[in-house]
């Protein structure tokens, strides 16, 4: 009996000890130094020169940010790889490419406060770090064009431009040929982009002026048809890779709204296509009775044609 309440002594302490043992692993094994602490948000313009660095999420759709990690244990410590893409307006930001620390996350709110939207004609340029193999974006800020009498400079590529003054209205008096934003040259062949300037969908066209300048509204744009001053291009148009037209029509996007006089208004969408200004050569009407020159019509939006910007 003495033995058994002996054994039932010692078996109970055993437990106790285990128990403590158990706990105290758990505590400190939770406390550990491999637990990321919250780091601040890297300000803007700032350099991240540390091997840890918080990705914040921008919910505005004008931020393009990818992530890609993975992560593979080696011996003690984890290998993690980061990749990230951000575009930062008018800032250089450099990211570690690979790091053994643990990466900290801010999805909070207070994250965004600190990025600044990007304008959708911003391009970034990403070329190496000298910082550990990491990656800098450089983005130049959308700054507006240099106008200097009748000449205006695209700060975005340095290229000048003619204007002319019609209805009130500072105009290009040449076709748009910023390769910044989804465009194409007429049959792909860079020596058209240098005479006539680029071709844009509809989409693209919006966003391809320069800051401060924007593509004409109707009104506008009947008023360069009345001028018979306006020196028109006939760039010629293209879709799905199928080109024609150069050198005799042109075709040039507006923002107005597709009326139901207008020509191939039923044809192509009606109010869902997009209203379009079209410019015949004279020599291409001239011997084309009867035949109008220049006209609005409605296009389809996914065809390419031609820019002309206005100043705001």
């Amino acid at each position: 009996m003495e033995f058994c309440k002996l054994y039932l002594v010692i078996m109970k302490k055993n437990l106790l000890s285990l128990g403590f043992i158990g706990f105290a692993t758990l505590f400190f094994g939770c406390s550990s130094d491999d637990t990321p602490n919250p780091a601040a948000p890297t300000p803007i313009g700032a350099v991240e020169s540390s091997s840890a660095f918080v990705p914040v999420v921008e919910s505005s759709s004008s931020i393009q940010q990818v992530l890609e990690s993975s992560s593979s244990k080696k011996g003690d410590k984890k290998d993690t790889t980061i990749k990230v893409i951000k575009v930062v307006s008018g800032s250089s930001v450099t990211y570690p490419y690979t790091t053994n620390d643990d990466i900290p996350f801010c999805w909070t709110a207070e994250c965004e406060k600190t990025i600044q939207p990007v304008s959708s004609s911003s391009k970034a340029a990403v070329s190496s770090a000298s910082n550990g193999g990491g990656i800098t974006i450089d983005v130049p800020e959308n700054k507006a064009p240099v106008v200097s009498g009748t000449t205006m400079t695209d700060t975005r590529d340095n290229q000048a431009y003619q204007l002319i003054q019609v209805g009130g209205k500072l105009w290009m008096a040449q076709d748009l040929n910023y390769a910044g934003t989804t465009s194409e040259c007429y049959n792909e062949q860079e020596s058209n982009c240098a005479s006539n300037g680029r071709l844009y969908t509809f989409n693209a066209a919006q966003k391809a002026c320069p800051s401060g300048w924007r593509l004409p509204s109707r009104e506008e744009a009947q008023a360069a048809l009345s001028n018979e001053a306006m020196p028109w291009s006939y760039s010629g148009r293209c879709k799905d890779g199928d080109c024609n037209f150069l050198g005799d029509m042109g075709f040039h996007w507006t923002t107005g709204t597709p009326e139901s006089g207008d020509k191939k208004f039923d044809e192509n969408g009606g109010a869902n296509g997009a209203l379009i200004i079209v410019e015949k050569s004279p020599e291409y009407v001239k011997d084309k009775e009867g035949e109008d020159r220049l006209f609005f019509q409605v296009d389809q939006k996914a065809k390419r044609f031609s820019v002309r910007c206005v100043q705001e």
